[in-house]
């Protein structure tokens, strides 16, 4: 394996990248530098047929596996990375040399990780940004690129509204979007989770939720306790909007959050004087620390994607012409 992929697993493992778009680059700039190392050996240069085989399962099929079955199970936008980058090998023509098959290939993950992520998140929040008004009181969850980029540029269009953002143990993501937010001058509050049902009452017109990927059925599947605050906001007949690229949508459909699912740390659910210190020695008892939620689509009241604002019972929809059009 290249160097680099036993770093980037290490930093995978240990929680030094979060965030589905943040990983997704990682992968697609490791990829970037194995090929910029890789050269063929000699007797395949010339079989440009062999090298498409050799590069797919010596080279990227190997190192996806160690960070998946060493390091972290992979999430679903590095999945359908990892397939785009599949079908962009197979799809190269087999006269082509070498040097201009690496060319293809880098300007390939390039132009996917601008279009894909980067473009997509300043669309996604362009569209977002027309269903806020001037006044609002917005609540969001955790930490997504997408909603802090959304809430800036809501912020710079010198729009008065305040942010209330919630936040969960043990990652406490919401940190970095609530620093992020100040340092421009946002109005915010910070809560944890267990203060969601007070802080809905504070004239709340809207929410915002991030997604780690979306089912086929419209369910969203985000950060731990993301269901918790969609239930609560739909119980308060709050709009739930959730932000996501399209890049994220799964064909698979998901009915709840265990049979699929990833566990963190147990240890990180601890404080340093917590009873629990000795838990692995008390019979019976297991610490969980699971990772993501599913929400249901029924309460969500819209999906903004870079293609538009849709319902979530059109992700059918949007998966079936984004499998037509590749």
């Amino acid at each position: 394996l290249h160097p680099a992929v036993i770093a980037l697993g290490h930093r995978y493992a240990h929680g030094q990248i979060r965030g589905g778009n943040a990983r997704c680059k990682a992968m697609l700039n490791c990829f970037a530098s194995i090929l910029h190392d890789y050269e063929p050996t000699s007797g395949t240069s010339s079989a440009v047929s062999d090298l498409r085989t050799i590069l797919d399962h010596n080279v990227l099929k190997p190192s996806f596996q160690y960070w998946t079955e060493t390091c972290r199970p992979h999430s679903v936008s590095m999945g359908n990375a990892f397939t785009f980058l599949k079908t962009a090998v197979a799809s190269i023509d087999r006269e082509m040399a070498w040097e201009e098959m690496r060319s293809t290939l880098l300007e390939t993950m390039e132009a996917y990780a601008k279009e894909r992520i980067d473009f997509a998140d300043q669309a996604i929040a362009d569209l977002a940004l027309s269903k806020l008004n001037d006044k609002e009181v917005v609540l969001v969850y955790g930490h997504s690129d997408v909603i802090q980029l959304l809430l800036l540029k809501h912020f710079w269009a010198n729009r008065n509204f305040r942010v209330i953002i919630v936040d969960n143990r043990p990652l406490l993501e919401g940190r970095r979007t609530l620093k992020a937010l100040r340092e421009a001058g946002v109005d915010c509050t910070y809560v944890l989770l267990n203060a969601l049902t007070y802080v809905l009452q504070e004239n709340v017109s809207k929410v915002l939720l991030g997604a780690s990927a979306l089912m086929s059925d419209g369910s969203v599947l985000g950060r731990v306790g993301t269901a918790c605050v969609a239930l609560a906001a739909h119980k308060h007949n709050i709009p739930v909007l959730v932000c996501c690229e399209t890049y994220k949508i799964s064909n698979r459909v998901q009915l709840e959050s265990i049979t699929h699912n990833e566990l963190g740390n147990p240890e990180a659910l601890l404080n340093e004087d917590d009873v629990l210190q000795n838990w692995k020695e008390i019979d019976g008892l297991k610490l969980l620390n699971v990772l993501y939620d599913l929400t249901p689509a029924a309460f969500v009241s819209g999906i903004v994607t870079e293609l538009g604002i849709v319902p979530p019972t059109s992700v059918a929809v949007l998966l079936r012409e984004m499998d037509q059009g590749s």
